[in-house]
């Protein structure tokens, strides 16, 4: 998904405390969060405000804002269809070299010079190393602003200004993703609640035309799994899947089960109440809890690249077994 996509919600962005708070002087920042093509966003707007631009151009070309990886730089390989797809970049020594050999160039056009760095987590330790003094002590008009979804070394983030991307409250993302999109109010309202505040998400779930099939193949699967009468039925939900469905279904397990150990202790729940009161039944709080660490679990093992089938197969065994204890 292109950054363009969410560029259309940047006024959300902008508004955010956290983007108020930018030091004007700040050399190194980081910014943080689940959402990649948030952090994309939100780093455009910072990098306008530090070089002393207004934020309707902070989506403009720059010389001298620049981004890594570069878009040329954006490897192609082949799908089994035969079609092109986007590989994630990631940010190399030769990259790291380029950024340090520009450093003292003066800025052309604006009052200061920002590095933007996205995929930051991408880094080798040798290429975060090699960050660490420029980070520290950059030239007077340089600054820094890296983009993580993932942990870097403690020396790079000590040496950084810390900015969390907060999520949205979902009423929000429900409002705003109804202003761009035509989807029914059914799709949007899903997504919404499926996105855990993140607008990438949203995006993402709007344009997967599976994604209320997977909701419906989860909510079926923990209403099945019930003991081992039910497993038969349990593993028709999945026995044909892909792995990258397995996936996509597991991430809507874990989902649905953070809301049943809601609906259990009485608090709200994030998707509608009516669909996690019908597959709530024999789960309690903390067999909820630990059937969803049992699927963070199997999310571990799929992305391993153990069979699917059998990924599942543990998981639904692990699920019955937990609920089965936490009755006794």
């Amino acid at each position: 998904m292109s950054e363009l996509v969410l560029k259309k919600y940047s006024y959300l962005y902008a508004g955010l405390d956290c983007v108020k708070s930018v030091s004007a002087d700040a050399s190194a920042i980081l910014l943080s969060g689940e959402d990649d093509e948030g952090l994309k966003v939100l780093s455009r707007i910072v990098a306008a405000r530090l070089c002393g631009i207004s934020d309707d151009k902070a989506f403009d070309e720059h010389a001298d804002i620049i981004v890594y990886p570069r878009p040329d730089d954006e490897k192609k390989s082949k799908s089994k269809s035969g079609g092109e797809k986007s590989k994630r970049y990631a940010i190399s020594v030769d990259d790291i070299k380029e950024i340090l050999d520009s450093l003292y160039l003066t800025p052309f056009e604006l009052k200061n010079k920002a590095y933007i760095i996205e995929n930051a987590e991408s880094m080798s330790e040798i290429c975060q190393n090699k960050l660490l003094k420029s980070l520290e002590e950059p030239p007077q008009s340089v600054c820094f602003i890296l983009c993580s979804s993932g942990k870097l070394l403690p020396t790079v983030e000590s040496r950084c200004n810390k900015i969390e991307l907060p999520p949205f409250d979902i009423a929000v993302v429900e409002r705003e993703l109804g202003k761009f999109h035509k989807a029914g109010g059914t799709a949007i309202k899903l997504a919404a609640q499926a996105s855990r505040g993140s607008l990438g998400t949203a995006e993402r779930i709007l344009a997967d035309a599976s994604f209320a099939d997977t909701y419906a193949a989860a909510k079926k699967l923990l209403l099945l799994s019930t003991g081992s009468k039910a497993f038969a039925h349990a593993a028709a939900v999945y026995e044909k899947l892909s792995r990258d469905k397995v996936d996509a279904l597991l991430g809507v397990a874990e989902y649905l089960l953070n809301d049943i150990a809601r609906y259990c202790i009485g608090v709200d729940t994030v998707f509608d109440g009516k669909d996690i009161a019908e597959i709530s039944g024999g789960y309690t709080p903390h067999s909820a809890a630990l059937a969803a660490e049992a699927v963070r679990e199997a999310k571990k093992h799929n992305a391993a690249n153990c069979m699917p089938q059998a990924v599942m197969d543990t998981l639904i065994l692990k699920i019955m077994e937990v609920k089965a204890q936490c009755r006794k």
